[in-house]
């Protein structure tokens, strides 16, 4: 498996469809806002308008760029020519995530309504901007991520977990420049960040839903279920479900499985020097699974083993114990009382 990392003038176009409308982002980029949003023509403003509308008031640029995600290299043609390309997005689909071919007709016309909005702000002298105010920067963050990987057990680690063959052969990372600060999920375990994030940030959002691709993969929900009648699990189940959305135990415990993986590979890439104390403020505390599983890998080398293989000889080691106790002992373990939590 690899990891790649990119810029992309597409992508950070597209964040262009939403800054020049929004309020909020346009106060945030002031820059940008002043010198597109006020020769914008009113006829593509009220495209953006009508489009955002139309989608419910979300932002516009998550939903195509994931959609253009599809095809291959999306980030590198054109990108009116992308949208363009009715015969060229139908064939991506086919081949990359036909569970998009029922909404393929909404967002072909969605794509034919924005590609002449696109084009005005290019014409407006979009690249040029782009090019002398953030690809220098851009290109810096690319290297330096490109780096930390090469120097760090991040792919090892997942390797060892995960097993290779559950894990996709490779994964890209595009870094942008207007992307507010937020990650972005695209097709095929790919993900948008923004250049603000550190590494952390970035191994962070791009790894889990990878990392939870592979796990169900692997582990169904059956060899779990010894621990949907655990009475402490079931604490932490309902404590989670305003905070996380999860609507079921089994969600909840996969999500767990999850974080303790992802919390792991986040501390032998040396970004987390205390990972148990971060899953007890990280979402209030809920993952209380996580923590126990975490102190697991952390006393016994998971290196050459299978997460599956761990987690199935942990399940029979301690069918019989409270979660409670062990999640205490891991606590005590940390150094942590349980009356800090």
């Amino acid at each position: 498996m690899n990891i790649y990392f990119h810029h992309s003038y597409n992508l950070d176009l597209l964040n262009m469809l939403d800054i020049l409308i929004d309020d909020q982002l346009g106060e945030h980029y002031r820059q940008e806002y002043a010198e597109f949003g006020q020769a914008l023509s009113a006829e593509a403003r009220n495209v953006l308008v009508e489009v955002s509308a139309a989608l419910g008031g979300i932002q516009i640029s998550p939903l195509i760029s994931f959609a253009l995600s599809v095809i291959p290299q999306f980030e590198k043609a054109p990108l009116v020519d992308l949208l363009l390309d009715q015969e060229g997005f139908q064939d991506a689909i086919q081949q990359n995530e036909p569970r998009l071919m029922a909404q393929k007709d909404q967002l072909t016309l969605l794509f034919q309504v924005l590609a002449p909005v696109v084009r005005e702000i290019e014409l407006l002298g979009f690249r040029e901007y782009w090019t002398s105010e953030y690809l220098s920067t851009l290109e810096d963050e690319v290297v330096q991520l490109e780096d930390f990987i090469l120097h760090t057990p991040v792919v090892i680690v997942l390797q060892d977990l995960l097993t290779e063959q559950f894990l996709p052969e490779e994964m890209h990372v595009y870094v942008c420049a207007l992307n507010d600060g937020k990650g972005v999920r695209l097709t095929g375990h790919n993900a948008i960040t923004d250049f603000s994030f550190t590494p952390l940030n970035v191994l962070d959002f791009s790894t889990h839903e990878m990392i939870k691709d592979a796990l169900g993969k692997q582990i169904p929900d059956s060899l779990s279920e010894s621990l949907t009648t655990d009475k402490f699990i079931h604490l932490g189940f309902e404590k989670s479900k305003s905070i996380t959305g999860l609507t079921t135990i089994e969600a909840y415990i996969r999500e767990n499985l999850v974080e303790a993986i992802k919390v792991y590979l986040l501390f032998k890439a040396g970004l987390m020097p205390d990972p148990i104390n971060y899953l007890q403020t990280y979402k209030q505390g809920v993952f209380v699974l996580a923590v126990i599983l975490l102190d697991l890998f952390y006393w016994n080398d998971p290196s050459n083993r299978p997460f599956k293989t761990i987690y199935e000889e942990w399940l029979q080691t301690n069918s019989d114990r409270p979660m409670m106790e062990l999640y205490k002992e891991s606590l005590e373990r940390a150094g942590i009382s349980i009356g800090e939590r």
